[in-house]
């Protein structure tokens, strides 16, 4: 007789309550923060305190980095990855710049995931927390879904992680964590999920009346006007060279030949 597969929190990745309702404070003062500001939407957040670049990678294992160049600071977002998915890296990057600016300063990119292991978790939670609200939430979930927690359907998952902005199973995570949703029913609502099942999410997506924009890569590429100007003035002013500045264009597809500038003679460098 084959067994039943149990799952636990853990099994999700998702933090123990004290640990959450710690970054679920952090988060709020962010939010906050930025409301007075007007600003609630995640790349405009993004834009006021770092340069905001949004571009495909040829990878998808990279779902984006923040670095620190010049006294500023700079945000990666891979936007061959889903939509919902890189608004969740954004927020990410958001707690590192926030609250990890030292650690940025010091190594230029938080690359070294286990050493810096508790500061990449708690990014992650933040995110979570930051994006999808826990009295919002629960406040959506019982004026839209209202249902028993064993009840809920991949059409309601469909309903709140398009409200929320985020990607499915981000909030198929958040509804198990907020005990909205039974953990049991996890491996059954993830399924519709998984990247061969695509196209029947798509077609659920649709079918609720919403786009589909959350759930496929938007392949934008934004690349902050000032970060090309903070690039030029740098060089131009002799605070980089001219390979530094080569490579922050490279960085963003672009050559300094887009710009104007020829490679200099020896006696010029």
């Amino acid at each position: 007789m084959g067994g039943v597969l149990i799952l636990d929190m853990v099994d999700l990745n998702l933090p123990d309550e004290l640990t959450r309702l710690k970054v679920k404070e952090l988060a709020e003062e962010v939010r906050v923060r930025f409301a007075k500001k007007g600003l609630s939407d995640i790349f405009d957040i993004l834009a006021e305190v770092a340069f905001l670049i949004r571009k495909p990678m040829e990878t998808d294992e990279i779902s984006g980095f923040s670095t620190y160049f010049e006294e500023q600071f700079i945000v990666f977002l891979n936007s061959n990855l889903t939509l919902g998915h890189e608004r969740f890296t954004g927020a990410h990057e958001l707690y590192h710049i926030v609250y990890n600016s030292d650690i940025l300063k010091k190594e230029k990119v938080i690359f070294d995931k286990e050493k810096y292991k508790e500061e990449d978790v708690a990014a992650n939670i933040f995110a979570a927390e930051f994006l999808m609200p826990e009295d919002y939430v629960k406040e959506i979930f019982y004026k839209i879904i209202n249902v028993n927690k064993n009840s809920v359907s991949p059409r309601h998952i469909v309903r709140m992680h398009n409200y929320f902005k985020v990607s499915y199973k981000a909030m198929l995570k958040r509804l198990i964590q907020l005990g909205l949703c039974s953990i049991d029913k996890y491996e059954e609502l993830i399924d519709i999920s998984l990247i061969e099942n695509k196209e029947k999410l798509q077609s659920l997506t649709k079918r609720e009346g919403y786009s589909i924009d959350l759930i496929i890569p938007s392949k934008v590429t934004y690349i902050s006007k000032e970060y090309i100007e903070f690039v030029k003035s740098n060089y131009e002013r002799g605070n980089i060279s001219y390979e530094n500045m080569k490579s922050s264009f490279e960085f963003i597809g672009l050559t300094p030949n887009d710009f104007g500038y020829e490679y200099p003679n020896e006696e010029e460098y």
